[in-house]
């Protein structure tokens, strides 16, 4: 998925009157856990292209801090993994 869809669906995420600021949450911290996991992938062989991950998980952190998620990975404070 290239950037520009990841930042269309976040942006959709957002602006979704119908969910929580939790359920927002949630589906970020899903979207983030699957990115980081293609990042890790692209990392250990060349079954994935990398292309855009970064990009996509930018994307998806400024959404997180926006919510004020406070969300934190294993990976965010351990060794550097990917």
């Amino acid at each position: 998925m290239k950037h520009n869809a990841t930042e269309q669906e976040v942006l959709e995420i957002l602006n979704d009157s119908g969910k929580s600021d939790s359920a927002k949450i949630e589906t970020l911290e899903s979207m983030r856990d699957g990115r980081r996991a293609e990042m890790r992938a692209a990392t250990e062989s060349p079954m994935v292209a990398d292309d855009d991950v970064g990009d996509d998980l930018k994307i998806i952190d400024r959404a997180l801090a926006k919510l004020q998620a406070g969300t934190v990975s294993i990976e965010d404070n351990g060794a550097a993994t990917l």
